[in-house]
């Protein structure tokens, strides 16, 4: 059962996504203090925080899927494989090159006693750079994998039965694994390696949210709805699995399961906010030029952003006047969050300016030639 054909066309709750991800990504990564529990409002700021945010990763691969498997309606598999590697792995590739050299400028020894090549390159095997890389290297094995459920993405009930498959490998075991279950007891019958991996489940269901189900994106106040309850849900998990109501000592180690991309309750808070999004595009469509252009030149810098906001995000000033002041503002990890996307985003769009423009007089001085 193929879905209707229907004309290519920009996705401007696409470009708004993006922008939501990259900005929750960059505040996931200033509330992670979450990881020392302790009875404290600010520990419950970052809890809320790591809850609501944490669709940011998650929705980054529903984007990608969405937009890749019906990938051979619009060239070859030859042109995609160019195409998502060249553009993936060139900027992990740099990415992970200027980050190491600016951390191993800032650190020095304490970064690796053993700065040079063959230290950057077991690094960069071992994502042990920045370790935020994760997301790479997984979309890089997503995009190997596309060719063959390009195959499945237009025969909708295969589809539905490789999203249950991977949806019981990838969330159902480890719901089960902690609810106390002994893992031996189904390892052997639903541990299956191709499809544990919870970035294909969302990858999935980004191309099977828009070719199927975007009618139902126009329930709007349920999915925000639904949204809201999931983020309530990971919210109460948390302070119950790290002992905020106890009144005791908390445990040393932070217990993320409710608030990780493979809890259940994450996976209708990310499937939620998409389909809420979704449900926005006719208003969003009618909406004025000027701010098509900023969510497109936004969106445009959410790669970089990616890339290199936690060099500022950990920066603590060492040695510097600014300490003080860096070490007052990690008490804010909203504020902070938001200051370091704005600053990098616009580190971000500098940086692709001055590279459009070198390149245009590159041309330019070729055609005088």
């Amino acid at each position: 059962m193929q879905p209707p054909q229907q004309p290519l066309r920009h996705l401007y709750f696409a470009d708004l996504l993006n922008v939501f991800a990259c900005i929750a990504v960059v505040l996931l990564h200033t509330s992670l203090s979450v990881f020392s529990p302790r009875h404290t409002l600010g520990w419950l700021e970052n809890v809320g925080i790591q809850a609501t945010f944490i669709f940011a990763v998650p929705i980054f691969f529903m984007l990608s899927g969405m937009n890749l498997l019906g990938y051979r309606a619009k060239y070859s598999t030859a042109v995609f494989f160019k195409k998502r590697f060249v553009r993936t792995g060139r900027a992990l590739i740099l990415g992970s090159i200027t980050s190491y050299l600016i951390i191993g400028a800032l650190r020095g020894t304490r970064y690796t006693e053993h700065f040079g090549l063959v230290d950057f390159v077991k690094r960069f095997l071992t994502n042990q750079v920045v370790d935020i890389y994760w997301f790479f290297y997984v979309i890089l094995y997503l995009y190997l994998l596309t060719p063959l459920l390009s195959h499945v993405a237009h025969q909708r009930r295969l589809l539905e039965y490789l999203i249950v498959l991977t949806g019981i490998a990838s969330v159902g075991v480890p719901f089960l694994v902690h609810m106390n279950i002994p893992n031996k007891y189904f390892a052997q019958l639903i541990g299956w390696p191709f499809f544990a991996s919870i970035a294909l489940l969302y990858f999935l269901l980004g191309w099977y949210a828009k070719q199927y189900a975007a009618h139902l994106a126009q329930h709007r106040w349920r999915w925000l709805a639904a949204f809201l309850a999931a983020v309530a849900g990971m919210l109460i998990g948390e302070l119950l699995d790290n002992g905020w109501f106890s009144g005791g000592q908390m445990p040393r180690q932070y217990d993320n399961y409710w608030a990780g991309i493979s809890s259940p309750l994450c996976v209708l808070a990310v499937l939620s906010l998409f389909m809420l999004c979704l449900g926005c595009e006719p208003q969003l469509r009618t909406a004025p030029h000027r701010l098509h252009q900023v969510l497109a030149k936004l969106s445009s810098a959410s790669l970089g952003i990616y890339l290199f906001h936690i060099l500022l995000v950990n920066f603590h000033g060492s040695g510097t006047p600014l300490k003080p002041v860096l070490e007052q503002l990690s008490r804010f990890p909203i504020t902070k969050g938001i200051i370091a996307y704005v600053l990098t985003g616009i580190a971000v769009v500098i940086g692709k300016e001055i590279i459009a423009h070198s390149k245009r007089l590159v041309n330019r001085h070729r055609e005088q030639r």
